[in-house]
């Protein structure tokens, strides 16, 4: 993956973007997961709620942690975006940050064998600075993270539908 030059500011965005088309490429249940904001996560969360109504949310985040039940549930999900991003996935180039607000961004994706930056197989991915998670004395520094805005990195690739 080919990673244009930017601002230092920009390096998390490009981090996590670069993150979330990996997990797709390689069906990675669990760096999807990570990547995705909490929104998104929270989304998922009612939605297998709903569906398992037998089960307590609590008992349903802990599954979070497990990764044979993320390939189950998520599975499906990648395989569609894998499906839909295609030969995008195989040398994507990103682009410059777009900073729509200061919590706020998308970046482009553009096929890095392809010679013009603006054909129709570039894509954006939305993405979105929120406070990471604290657990523990071993917990990282860094107080915000970027992660991909899920409710709207689904519009990847609406032109086709």
């Amino acid at each position: 993956m080919q990673i244009r030059p930017g601002d230092s500011g920009e390096v998390t965005v490009r981090e996590t973007a670069a993150r979330f088309l990996e997990a797709i490429k390689k069906s990675d249940s669990r760096a999807f997961w990570d990547t995705l904001d909490k929104k998104g996560q929270g989304y998922f969360l009612g939605i297998w709620f709903y569906a398992m109504e037998s089960m307590s949310i609590d008992t349903i985040v802990a599954l979070t942690g497990e990764d044979s039940f993320l390939d189950g549930v998520l599975g499906p999900i990648i395989s569609g975006l894998r499906e839909s991003m295609g030969d995008l996935l195989e040398d994507p180039v990103l682009g410059e940050v777009q900073y729509s607000t200061p919590h706020s961004a998308t970046i482009r994706v553009s096929p890095g064998r392809d010679p013009n930056p603006d054909a129709d197989q570039a894509e954006f991915i939305p993405l979105v600075l929120e406070l990471s998670d604290f657990s523990g004395a071993g917990a990282s520094p860094v107080l915000t993270v970027w992660k991909v805005d899920t409710l709207h990195c689904f519009q990847l690739n609406k032109a086709a539908h």
